[in-house]
This record gives C-alpha cells, sequence and structure tokens, in this order.
C-alpha cells in the first residue's frame, strides 16, 4: 500500500506554467506550420538543437564586458579551398575586445593613429584564433572601418617588424598564391635553422604545410643551383611562375636582418 502511495506521488505531472517556455513555442510552431517533419518526438530533436543553436551564436550579453563585440567567424578548422563558398563554411561566434585598456593608454600617450590601429588589427584577429576562428581581410575591415588592402597593409608591416604571422583565413587555410606567410615559415626553417615543428608552432601552421612549403623551397633552390630559369624551375615543380620567382628572390635576398640572433 504504501509503494502503490509513492509510485503515485512520483507520477504527478509537473505543474502547467512549466511548460511555458521558448520551447513549447517552437515546438507548437514547428507542429502547427510543419507537419510534414514528423511527429512530436522528431520535432522535439530539431527544437533542442535549434535552441541549442540559438545559445551558441547569440551568448547572453551579460557576459559580455563593455567595449566586446559579437562577430561570426569562419572555423579554423574548417576545411577550405577556392570552390568552396564562404556560407557553406562552418562558423563561429567569437568576443572581440573592440576598446581595450591599452588603446585608451596608447590614445592618451598620442601615439601615432597608424600604430594604434596596427595593434588593434592584430589584437582582433589574434583573439579570433584563440576561440576557434579565423577573420578575413574583409571581416577586419568592416570591424575596423577600413578597407581590406588597408589591413593587408598593416599586417604586413607588422609581420615584418616581428616576424610572425598574424592568424587569418588566407594563412591558415592557405588560400593566397602569393609568399607571404610561406616566406616567413622558410626563413624560420632554412635560415633560422628551426625545427618543422618549432616552425609550425610559431606560425600557426600545421607540421604538414610547414614540410610542403619548405620542401618547395628547398626544390627550387636546388633547380636554381643548376642554373635553371624560371620558366623551367616551375615546370618541374608545378608552381605557379609567379610563386617560383618569388621564392628566387627569396634564396637570391637572403634576409641577413631578420636571421640574426
Amino acid at each position: 500500500m504504501k509503494d502503490k502511495l509513492v509510485n503515485k506521488k512520483e507520477s504527478k505531472p509537473e505543474p502547467a506554467w512549466t511548460k511555458k517556455d521558448f520551447k513549447a513555442v517552437l515546438m507548437n510552431f514547428f507542429l502547427q506550420h510543419c507537419p510534414q517533419l514528423g511527429g512530436e518526438l522528431l520535432v522535439e530533436r530539431l527544437v533542442l538543437e535549434l535552441i541549442k543553436t540559438i545559445e551558441t551564436y547569440y551568448p547572453a550579453t551579460e557576459r559580455m564586458k563593455m567595449g566586446q563585440a559579437l562577430w561570426y567567424a569562419v572555423d579554423a578548422a574548417e576545411t577550405a579551398g577556392y570552390g568552396k563558398a564562404l556560407e557553406r563554411c562552418k562558423l563561429v561566434p567569437v568576443v572581440l575586445d573592440m576598446i581595450h585598456d591599452d588603446d585608451i593608454e596608447a590614445y592618451l600617450a598620442k601615439e601615432k593613429k597608424r600604430k594604434r590601429n596596427i595593434t588593434k588589427v592584430v589584437r582582433i584577429f589574434d583573439q579570433t584564433y584563440q576561440q576557434g576562428g579565423v577573420l578575413t581581410l574583409a571581416d577586419a575591415g568592416a570591424i575596423m572601418g577600413l578597407s581590406p588592402s588597408t589591413i593587408s597593409s598593416y599586417l604586413r608591416e607588422y609581420e615584418k617588424e616581428h616576424n610572425r604571422l598574424v592568424p587569418r583565413r588566407g594563412t591558415i587555410h592557405d588560400l593566397g598564391p602569393t609568399l607571404t606567410h610561406k616566406r616567413i615559415i622558410c626563413i624560420k626553417h632554412c635560415y633560422e635553422g628551426k625545427s618543422i615543428e618549432q616552425t609550425a608552432r610559431e606560425t600557426t601552421h600545421s607540421v604538414r604545410a610547414v614540410t610542403r612549403y619548405t620542401n618547395d623551397f628547398k626544390r627550387v633552390q636546388t633547380c636554381l643551383k643548376e642554373g635553371w630559369k624560371v620558366e623551367k624551375i616551375a615546370a618541374a615543380t608545378g608552381l605557379s611562375k609567379s610563386l617560383t620567382q618569388e621564392y628566387i628572390d627569396l634564396i637570391e635576398n637572403k634576409p641577413q636582418e631578420e636571421t640574426e640572433g
């Protein structure tokens, strides 16, 4: 008799108000307007995934500090290529420091605007990568209110001065045909003598990518020692003529100032 009373107590229905939530609103909407989706169990799974997505891409603003902004970046782990549309890439939400204490201090110290902008641009690229995403030049341009070409100029200036790659979509996903990031990789491994693994860590590239770039560099170097012209080297290595020429320029103009120390 006692067991029956316990079971009866356990089967007591939940208060009606507990069902008046966002999940119930979505369930009701899909069941009424999209009956082709199936029964309640299937719709419930869809609704739970939808709520999970909303919570991921629309985080509570109270968790953000003043001066921060939400942005959607391409997932750093996304496989990418020239033929893949951006809208088909997986996105991740990232929170960026649009105004940082360092920005205020630099302004009060009357630091030049260009230098302040470079610091901010590098920061948002780094913060995005630390949160599992990668920004494009167009992303950073929209955030900063500057053209992508200006952002590119800032990054080149910073990377040349610090001999460090700033992680962005063009370098992480290897979308660019030019030597900009490959140059730094080759300098670190071939001229500074750093291991493939260390070079990969310092340039935020995979070991496989670093190995490929440095092998291309060495192949061009070997062909150049044989006295081959750029056209013949390009044909033999399978590299574009312009990329081959950039490797040649790097070989013939050894960056002494970047290899010291």
